[in-house]
């Protein structure tokens, strides 16, 4: 395995950024470098927090059927790189192709159960109230609203498809994300940063 040259960006608010200091990421199997990943300043860390915060309301107004494509698309783009991205799991993580290739097949499987989620999520109830006389002939109606943005943090054992468990739902809810990959294994969490960024 070589180095590359140029350090792989993070996603930041849904662009490319690249930070101060870099990462190598390295193979369990030789120790060989496998890619340079950019790390990001605590500045640019706050600044995602921000950004999350800032669109949060307008995320959750967003129409489900918009979140659903989202979520679509990305579980169609991974069916269609499923082979590339079991063997880049296997290659950050260790893990033997077949189970990689389990895991790969999982996650398409998270975004697709996500879409579906999104487009059914009703975002409330009807309760009868007239359980004490002075609610008779009432009815209270109770929406859920997503509370704002998430945290996730994934760790090194299923690099993608715990990254998964933690972004799909929150999108199908209408939740913004900022996710922070295992050091170990950041390589899978940016590939699906950029199936993100390129459903818009």
């Amino acid at each position: 395995m070589t180095t590359a040259t140029t350090p792989r960006p993070f996603w930041l608010a849904g662009r490319p950024a690249t930070g101060e200091g870099t990462l190598d990421v390295t193979s369990p199997w030789d120790g060989g470098t496998l890619a340079s990943v950019s790390v990001p300043t605590p500045a640019q860390t706050e600044e995602a927090v921000a950004a999350a915060a800032a669109v949060a309301r307008e995320f959750a107004a967003t129409p489900a059927y918009e979140r659903a494509a989202a979520l679509d698309h990305v579980h169609r783009r991974l069916a269609e790189r499923a082979e590339e991205t079991a063997r880049l799991i296997s290659a950050e993580n260790g893990k033997p192709i077949k189970w990689a290739r389990v895991e790969v097949s999982r996650c398409v499987s998270v975004f697709r159960w996500a879409a579906e989620e999104a487009r059914r999520f009703n975002g409330g109830s009807a309760q009868r109230l007239d359980s004490e006389p002075g609610g008779a002939g009432r009815l209270a109606l109770t929406r859920r609203f997503p509370y704002g943005p998430v945290l996730g943090i994934a760790p090194f054992n299923f690099p993608l498809n715990l990254c998964a468990h933690k972004v799909a739902p929150a999108l199908a809810a209408g939740a913004p994300v900022l996710l922070k990959p295992a050091p170990a294994t950041p390589l899978s969490a940016l590939l699906l940063g950029e199936l993100l960024a390129a459903a818009g």
